[in-house]
């Protein structure tokens, strides 16, 4: 009698340990559409829409000598047990908007 309780018992908090891991798989797929539905403007979606949502990171900014605000912006290459490789980019505004240009190292 005993043996039957515990695997009903078992039984029991497998089916609700699968209710509750359908139920974090849906939310998880909810905010991951959430975020990627989130529409920036300026600096930040230029990054966006260039390099993917909050692939880049904004570094540091520099005032240049015409009173503009330049952006240092790095890229994170990960592979396989090894350390990221960066790539660097000087992201600044024009007059039709923004332009990026690679930092060769």
């Amino acid at each position: 009698m005993l043996k039957l309780f515990i695997f009903v018992l078992i039984l029991i908090t497998l089916v609700l340990l699968s209710i509750f891991m359908v139920g974090v798989r849906e939310l998880h797929k909810k905010e991951k559409d959430y975020r990627k539905n989130i529409i920036r403007d300026g600096m930040e979606g230029y990054l966006d829409k260039t390099f993917g949502f909050g692939n880049v990171t904004i570094f540091k900014s520099i005032l240049d000598a015409d009173g503009n605000t330049r952006y240092l912006v790095y890229l994170p290459k990960y592979e396989w047990f090894k350390s990221p490789q960066y790539e660097w980019y000087d992201v600044y505004a024009t007059q039709s908007g923004f332009k990026h240009e690679p930092i060769k190292s």
